[in-house]
């Protein structure tokens, strides 16, 4: 196994758990804005106590990481609040196609035929999980998450190659992103009295310590196998909604699931 796969796979572990917790979130009357807005207060309360005053130094790169991690948060907000959460997990990991395609332009991640392979078999995975038709809106929405999404894995690595440490780019998302989620928050969802347990949660180990994990296992990998392994997240989450929340599985959930896991050996394997 390549070193920084474990870590990867503790991540999305890790992430796999946010659905859970957020849909008990739910039952106490939580929303999906205002959970941006808190998890965001979260992490950049812990970030700035681990970075200090040097996160709060408005470089180029901090306003960067700030608006493509607020976007990607709230368009994936909103992808799940208009097409539900499972199709937008669909879409969300199309991302490593995109990663495969800017990670060229922008960090010189080696491109290899295994690892495109292993790409395309994400996405057929994680569809056969979800297997559901599409509109057109899914699909403009869809398109969004995972853009956006691998847009943040890309830029945080080429942050990584400008030698800022992981905790500095944790820090420079949560904080640098707050300003804009406040706006957006108090715009489309001024209720935030939710139950700041779960979201509190979602600030510190789901986030913080989630990206600890991710970013520590892109440095010793790349961006495209970082994006390839994560794509576990969906796997974990369905089997921990079985054994926590009771929901059922599918023949065709179990197809997913093998071919999600087989996709991370075939991009991890060595040349």
């Amino acid at each position: 196994m390549k070193k920084g796969v474990p870590d990867l796979l503790t991540a999305s572990f890790i992430w796999g758990t946010i659905g859970i917790v957020t849909e008990i979130g739910y039952d106490y009357g939580a929303n999906s804005f205002a959970s941006v807005l808190i998890r965001s207060v979260v992490a950049s309360v812990f970030s700035l106590s681990a970075v200090g005053r040097k996160s709060l130094v408005p470089s180029r790169e901090n306003l960067i990481m700030g608006a493509i991690s607020t976007a990607f948060y709230e368009v994936y907000v909103f992808t799940i609040e208009v097409i539900g959460a499972p199709l937008s997990a669909v879409f969300l990991y199309t991302a490593p196609l995109f990663v495969v395609v800017l990670s060229k332009v922008v960090t010189q991640d080696a491109i290899t035929f295994s690892k495109v392979v292993a790409s395309v078999m994400v996405f057929l995975g994680v569809y056969l999980i979800y297997l559901s038709d599409v509109t057109t809106l899914d699909l403009a929405l869809g398109v969004a998450s995972g853009l956006t999404y691998a847009l943040l894995i890309v830029f945080s690595r080429f942050m990584q190659m400008k030698g800022m440490s992981d905790m500095e780019i944790i820090s420079s998302q949560s904080v640098w992103g707050l300003p804009m989620t406040m706006v957006i928050s108090f715009l489309l969802s001024p209720d935030v009295s939710v139950s700041s347990t779960y979201w509190i949660y979602l600030g510190v180990v789901a986030t913080v310590i989630a990206y600890i994990f991710f970013y520590r296992g892109m440095r010793r990998t790349d961006s495209i196998i970082a994006s390839i392994v994560t794509s576990m997240e969906p796997v974990f989450t369905v089997v921990l909604s079985w054994l926590i929340l009771k929901e059922t599985l599918t023949l065709l959930q179990l197809a997913g699931f093998a071919v999600i896991i087989l996709s991370s050996f075939v991009a991890t394997r060595r040349n």
